[in-house]
C-alpha cells in the first residue's frame, strides 16, 4: 500500500471510532519503541547503573579516556537516571584533571543546571571557581601564541554564572570581586565599582563586603587622581569615611585616615592650579574664587601659595576692564563667579570675565 492510500485508510479508520478510541489508536500508531513506562524505567536505571560501574572501574584502573567516554554516554543515553548526575560530575572532573579547563567548566555548568539536587553541587561550584581563577591568573597564550587563553568577557561570564548559580555560598561574593578585577585590568573602573557595590549591598557584614568596600575606596582614588573634578575627590573621601565607620578595628582604617589628609592636599592642589590657570588666562576674579577656597584649608602647603597669589592680585594694577567699569557695569559680564563641579576632567568653566 502506497503512502497516500495508507493515509486515507487511517483517516477512514479514525472516523469510525469514538474520541477516546481514536486517541488510543493514534498513541499506539505513533508511539516510539522503548516507551514502556515504569517497567522500562527500571530497565534503563539498571542499564545506567551497570554502565556507571564500568566507568568507575575504568577510572579506578587508570583508563581515564575510557571512563570519560562511558560517563558521557550515560548522560546522553540515560539523562533521567540516578546515575546520570554522578556520571556528569565524574565526566567534568576528568576533563578538569586532564587540563581541559574550559570544557570542564561547561560540564560542571551542565551538572548544576540539569541536576541541582545532586550531592556534588557544592563541589561542582567550588571546582568551577577554581577553574575560573586559574584562567584569570594564567599567562598561557591562546592559539598560535596570540592573546590570552581566555578573553576577559568570557571570564566575566564564568564568574557571573557562579554568582547566579550559588548566591548563598561564599563563591558568589568572591566571584563578584573577581569580576571587578577583570574590569580593572581592562581599565573599566565604573564597571568594577558597580560589581563591588553589589557585594557591599548584598553581603553586608561579611569579610567579602569589607574587602569590596576597601577596593571601592582604592578605585575611587584612581578615578580622582586622573580627574580635575572635585566630585571625584569627594567620592573617595565618602568611601573612606564609610569604611572607617563600619570597620573601625580594621588595620586599614588607619591607612585610610592618613590617605584622607593626602586627598585634601590633592584637592587643594587641583583648586590652586585651576586658580593659576584663570589668572594666567586674564581672569583674576575667577582665580580669586579658587584661591580663597584653598586658603580656607590652612593644613595644606597650598594655602600659603594661594594667599600669596591673592596678595599679588590685590597689589596688581587695575586691568583695562576694571578701569572701564568706572563708566558703568559691563553688560555681558556675570555678576557672580561659580566654581565648576562637573565630573569632567578639564578645567572649570570660564566665569564670563
Amino acid at each position: 500500500m502506497n503512502i497516500p492510500t495508507r493515509c486515507i485508510a487511517i483517516s477512514l479508520a479514525i472516523s469510525t471510532l469514538s474520541v477516546s478510541q481514536a486517541q488510543g489508536f493514534l498513541d499506539g500508531l505513533f508511539s516510539k519503541p522503548g516507551n514502556g513506562g515504569a517497567e522500562e524505567s527500571v530497565i534503563n536505571q539498571s542499564a545506567a547503573d551497570a554502565k556507571l560501574a564500568q566507568a568507575q572501574q575504568a577510572e579506578s584502573s587508570g583508563n581515564a579516556r575510557k571512563a570519560r567516554d562511558l560517563y558521557r554516554s550515560i548522560t546522553k543515553s540515560y539523562p533521567n537516571s540516578d546515575a546520570a548526575a554522578k556520571a556528569q560530575f565524574r565526566y567534568a572532573k576528568i576533563l578538569q584533571n586532564s587540563g581541559d579547563e574550559k570544557k570542564a567548566f561547561d560540564a560542571y555548568e551542565d551538572l548544576i543546571s540539569n541536576y541541582r539536587n545532586t550531592p556534588d553541587f557544592n563541589e561542582a561550584v567550588m571546582n568551577q571557581f577554581a577553574i575560573a581563577e586559574k584562567l584569570q591568573t594564567t599567562e598561557k597564550k591562546g592559539f598560535l601564541g596570540l592573546g590570552a587563553s581566555v578573553q576577559p568577557s568570557k571570564l566575566i561570564e564564568m564568574f557571573e554564572s557562579i554568582a547566579e548559580a550559588a548566591p548563598y555560598t561564599e563563591f558568589a561574593p568572591r566571584a563578584l570581586i573577581n569580576i571587578s578585577k577583570v574590569h580593572v585590568s581592562e581599565q573599566q573602573i565604573p564597571q568594577a565599582l558597580a560589581s563591588l557595590k553589589l557585594v557591599t549591598d548584598t553581603y553586608q557584614g561579611t569579610k567579602y563586603a569589607t574587602e569590596a568596600q576597601y577596593e571601592i575606596f582604592r578605585l575611587r582614588g584612581v578615578k580622582a587622581e586622573n580627574s580635575n573634578s572635585p566630585q571625584e575627590d569627594r567620592a573617595q573621601v565618602e568611601a573612606g569615611i564609610d569604611f572607617m565607620s563600619q570597620n573601625p578595628n580594621d588595620e586599614r582604617a588607619q591607612d585610610i585616615q592618613a590617605n584622607l589628609r593626602e586627598i585634601e592636599e590633592r584637592t587643594m592642589e587641583k583648586r590652586y592650579n585651576t586658580g593659576l590657570f584663570y589668572e594666567k588666562s586674564g581672569k583674576p576674579e575667577s582665580a580669586r574664587v579658587y584661591y580663597r577656597e584653598v586658603v580656607k584649608n590652612p593644613n595644606t602647603p597650598w594655602a600659603a601659595k594661594a594667599q600669596a597669589r591673592l596678595t599679588a592680585l590685590d597689589n596688581a594694577p587695575p586691568s583695562v576692564e576694571k578701569k572701564a567699569g568706572f563708566f558703568g557695569p559691563n553688560p555681558i559680564k556675570k555678576d557672580e563667579v561659580e566654581m565648576r563641579t562637573s565630573e569632567d576632567s578639564v578645567v572649570p568653566l570660564p566665569s564670563g570675565e
